[in-house]
């Protein structure tokens, strides 16, 4: 029986999501090979689990429920734009945010919670992001490059209240998210 696939992570920034699309409308007018995601989408992962079996899930989902109680709501500031693995030669484009040992912390609990269902850690440090898009061909990426280190936005400061356990199918046309649980963090 195939799992459902599954991430764990921070919900979209609705405060934020029109000046966040600002920035991808400019990065997209360089007519780079990008495959561009949609607003609806921005999040920040804080953690990958794959295809889970439904019985793990809410095993996982009720353990996740008791590791986030102790966090509060957090600020989240979006404050940069850049690419991995960096600017020069990106394959992610990307929105970051100030640094914040809250959302590290965080992340950290959520990773050790399943690692105790046999998730493995990633490799990766974790930088907190929202994926713009993912570089697909090379027209236009000198374009794409300039773009990432010239736009500049103001910071904005965001409220964030929970942590979502997501869906996410993959069709032809792209992947369609949908939310399984919401973890409330208590002010």
């Amino acid at each position: 029986m195939p799992g459902i696939r599954t991430f764990i992570a921070l919900p979209r920034p609705s405060i934020a999501q029109h000046a966040i699309a600002e920035v991808q409308t400019k990065l997209k007018a360089t007519q780079a090979d990008v495959k561009w995601e949609s607003q609806e989408k921005f999040h920040i992962t804080l953690m990958f689990l794959g295809n889970v079996e439904q019985l793990k899930l809410e095993l996982l989902s009720t353990a996740l429920a008791k590791s986030v109680q102790p966090f509060s709501s957090l600020t989240v500031t979006y404050e940069s734009l850049g690419a991995f693995p960096n600017t020069h030669n990106p394959h992610i484009v990307w929105i970051g945010i100030k640094s914040n040992q809250t959302v590290l912390d965080l992340q950290t609990m959520v990773e050790l919670t399943c690692t105790k269902f046999e998730f493995p850690k990633e490799d990766r440090a974790f930088h907190p992001h929202i994926t713009l898009g993912r570089v697909k061909g090379d027209r236009n990426l000198v374009r794409l490059t300039e773009a990432i280190k010239t736009i500049t936005f103001e910071p904005i400061e965001t409220h964030c209240s929970e942590i979502l356990l997501m869906k996410s199918e993959l069709h032809p046309s792209g992947s369609i998210y949908t939310i399984l649980k919401s973890f409330p963090l208590f002010t």
